[in-house]
């Protein structure tokens, strides 16, 4: 039987997002993000990371309770903050990403930027920031590297120089049948852990109808869905083997539109090793 001492604490989702929404409003008083045109044109341009200092993967399998709360330190909430056309109230978008590089280098997904940078609907983009599970936020500096075709970004935290952040260390690969955990941010619930196995890595054909490509992509059976974007696949030691990419829901048929399965997108640890090695 677990101790009380020992027992982890529940979350408080509700009281989580005031507090983001409050320490936003600190960080805004002292300094700024990236804006939404600067996001635009560093889309754009995926060739400008600078040297990152990856730590060295781990040997060493973990309890899973154990594997959560050391993956939960360098996993971070991705927050847009914007105003509707409807309210004068501030909102805050939630996505998920995870620190690679102590000094504040952040993988998320492509698209979380681009939601970002292009905002739609009338609302009005205010900020980009990034808050660690112990509370410090952070507001985003810049977009170091990105590939839209393999929905990966790279991001600079400010930091002034001064942060040593958690990171987590990058795999070589996964196999099929490995197993993998996934930690992220679900529909606002906070680091939301699922566990499940590689369960295939194939080329995916992507892109509109006159621009159609192939990408690599690992498919899972953990659990996620909208929130988890950009948020680590990890494996049993905690080194990250995939990025948290998008659901493809599949039916029996136009005729039978009935659900038959959920197929889970993550990004390959090999296409971010690729994008870091093009971009340094």
């Amino acid at each position: 039987m677990v101790g009380v001492a020992n027992a982890q604490s529940f979350t408080d989702d509700a009281r989580l997002l005031e507090s983001y929404q409050k320490s936003i409003d600190s960080v805004m008083a002292k300094t700024k993000s990236i804006t939404a045109e600067g996001a635009q044109k560093a889309l754009l341009n995926t060739q400008n990371l600078a040297t990152v200092k990856l730590a060295k993967p781990a040997k060493k399998p973990l309890q899973a309770h154990m594997l959560y709360e050391q993956v939960k330190r360098a996993t971070v909430i991705i927050g847009c903050a914007y105003l509707c056309p409807r309210c004068s109230n501030p909102h805050l978008s939630e996505s998920s990403g995870y620190i690679i590089d102590s000094k504040g280098i952040v993988v998320t997904n492509y698209h979380v930027v681009a939601q970002y940078a292009f905002m739609k609907d009338g609302n009005k983009p205010e900020g980009f920031f990034v808050r660690l599970a112990d509370g410090r936020t952070y507001a985003v500096k810049t977009v170091l590297a990105a590939s839209k075709k393999n929905d990966l970004a790279i991001l600079q935290l400010e930091t002034d120089g001064k942060a040593d952040l958690p990171s987590l260390a990058l795999a070589d690969a996964a196999q099929i049948g490995d197993q993998v955990y996934v930690l992220g941010h679900p529909k606002g619930m906070h680091y939301y852990f699922s566990q499940g196995n590689v369960t295939n890595k194939y080329y995916e054909n992507a892109g509109p109808p006159n621009e159609k490509f192939f990408r690599e992509m690992m498919t899972i059976s953990a659990d996620y869905a909208t929130g988890s974007s950009g948020g680590p696949v990890v494996d049993i030691c905690g080194n990250v083997v995939g990025t948290v990419s998008n659901t493809n829901m599949l039916t029996h048929s136009e005729m039978n539109p009935s659900v038959q399965m959920v197929v889970k997108n993550t990004v390959p640890v090999e296409s971010l090793w690729k994008l870091i090695r093009n971009a340094s």
